[in-house]
């Protein structure tokens, strides 16, 4: 098989999205065995890995184009993507040609097609940026970990001076990681064996930092602690501005914009901001830095999450709530939301806010009946909901 154009790189990456995929350890293992046919390109340059539960997209974004304006020239991968799947894998911070992603998914679809196993569409398409990064002999590599650590996809590199970024911990992704936020520290913290050097970034869970301290104690790892801000925004960059003085650059940063972190946009005369926010920890976050509470929230939330929890850390967010859902068809497969009557059910039980029950091809109405002209909007709950709400209220 040989992949030759845009389409055909997009169906492949998707056709890796399939029901009962590897998960845990036995899809880590499908991405070594990935790596290792495609002769560890990871290992060729230096790299950066970021791992964390919340702010690691924002961390390896300041970082790489802070590496940038230094003079480096950087592959970034990122997850997930919002508007565009290149959005995974740029090249000095801007979306490579597509012939270029064709060509660098070809050749990760070829050695694929020799394992027994097909990899996971996360270990792909982190193979097809550190593959664009070869390809463009970039100086360093910036890799943003999934879900986990120990046994996360990224986790495939074999050098000691890959330098190690651990942003907020919390609870998330349970059925993988562990249910408490020191076991899953301690998944994510394990990214740090053989390595040397890394960066903590601020940590709601004192648990959760000392785990990460007690690991590099223990690895030898010289460990750099960052201070809370009180903006999960600025404690990202911060993260980010300690790791580039690491690597003896200047730390200042400029502004960045990232798509479905805090993205903010004007829609139908509305001030709206787009984040993803998808599991409590992440919603709260979005709570602080919120300037006002919005007239209306739009709000969907991954059927694998605790929807009790997200429900509460929602509702502050608005006076309104529109619950709507996101998904592929009966019995196809790929990530979905709750059921919408299922989360105005979770939203009633734990707020006196109004809730709607709204399809999202209906969102459109639902923003003109309850919010005015100048009002702030907020889309959250999830990633996978962001494009199409987006797209509906254009």
């Amino acid at each position: 098989m040989q992949i030759r154009t845009q389409d055909e790189a997009i169906a492949w990456l998707y056709s890796l999205i399939r029901a009962h995929a590897p998960r845990g350890k036995a899809a880590h293992e499908l991405s070594r065995e990935l790596f290792g046919y495609l002769d560890n390109p990871q290992d060729l340059r230096p790299a950066v890995h970021v791992v964390g539960t919340a702010g690691k997209g924002s961390a390896a974004a300041v970082l790489a184009n802070g590496l940038i304006a230094a003079g480096e020239t950087v592959a970034t991968h990122l997850s997930p993507h919002v508007y565009d799947i290149r959005e995974r894998f740029t090249v000095d911070a801007a979306l490579p040609k597509w012939a270029h992603v064709v060509e660098a998914v070809d050749a990760v679809a070829t050695v694929a097609h020799r394992m027994s196993t097909r990899p996971t569409f996360f270990a792909a398409t982190t193979a097809t940026a550190i593959e664009l990064g070869r390809r463009f002999d970039v100086d360093r590599l910036v890799i943003e970990a999934g879900i986990g650590g120990r046994v996360d996809a990224t986790n495939v590199f074999g050098r000691e001076d890959v330098l190690t970024l651990i942003t907020a911990i919390g609870l998330d992704h349970t059925d993988v990681l562990g249910e408490t936020v020191e076991e899953i520290a301690k998944e994510k913290a394990a990214v740090l064996v053989g390595r040397r050097r890394a960066v903590l970034g601020p940590q709601p869970s004192a648990a959760a930092a000392d785990v990460v301290r007690g690991v590099a104690q223990c690895e030898g790892v010289e460990l750099v602690e960052v201070e809370a801000s009180g903006d999960f925004r600025l404690d990202a960059a911060a993260t980010a501005r300690a790791a580039l003085g690491l690597l003896g650059y200047p730390s200042a940063t400029a502004p960045f914009e990232l798509a479905g972190r805090y993205e903010e946009a004007e829609l139908r005369g509305r001030r709206v901001i787009l984040d993803g926010a998808h599991n409590p920890m992440k919603l709260r976050a979005l709570s602080a830095a919120l300037p006002e509470r919005a007239a209306l929230v739009i709000a969907a939330v991954g059927a694998g999450k605790d929807l009790e929890a997200c429900a509460a850390a929602i509702a502050p967010l608005g006076e309104s709530v529109a619950a709507t859902t996101f998904g592929p068809g009966p019995g196809e497969p790929g990530p979905r939301g709750w059921p919408i009557a299922t989360v105005a059910a979770a939203l009633r039980a734990t707020t006196a806010c109004r809730v709607v029950e709204t399809p999202t091809r209906d969102l459109a109405a639902v923003v003109e009946n309850e919010s005015e002209p100048g009002d702030l909007v907020v889309v959250t709950g999830s990633f996978l909901h962001l494009a199409e709400v987006r797209r509906q209220l254009s």
